[in-house]
């Protein structure tokens, strides 16, 4: 039997296209196009939250926390890919509604399905601070 070699992740060298896309529709706050880019059972779980199925699962979880922040904007530090899936590294900027802002890293798990649709995002960050500004 051939060897084959055993996936390795690789840090990358741009940002690909399909996640530049879904960021910047978190930074906007268009729901509609984030939603775009996950499958209709997609598992998303944010920081040490339990995890929603589906997009409205996903739309009750993070529909309030988003109306709570005035903008977002995420600032990518590293990337990394691993067949279908990837890794990002960022600091992510808040903007609140009471005119404060504040900046916090966080590590996201992405994997993607072989039409390009997500289904699984793991998203680890602690935003206790913004609720303390």
């Amino acid at each position: 039997m051939p060897q084959t070699q055993p996936h390795t992740a690789q840090i990358v060298g741009e940002t690909p296209a399909w996640m530049a896309e879904l960021y910047s529709s978190f930074d906007t706050l268009d729901l509609d196009a984030v939603l775009a880019h996950f499958s209709d059972d997609c598992r998303i779980r944010f920081g040490n939250g339990e995890p929603t199925v589906g997009h409205d699962g996903f739309l009750a979880g993070a529909g309030a926390f988003l109306q709570s922040v005035r903008g977002i904007c995420h600032r990518f530090r590293q990337v990394w890919q691993c067949g279908d899936q990837a890794v990002l590294v960022a600091d992510v900027d808040y903007s609140c509604h009471n005119g404060s802002a504040l900046s916090l890293p966080a590590v996201t798990l992405l994997h993607r399905r072989p039409d390009g649709l997500i289904d699984d995002m793991q998203v680890v960050l602690d935003v206790t601070p913004l609720f303390t500004v």
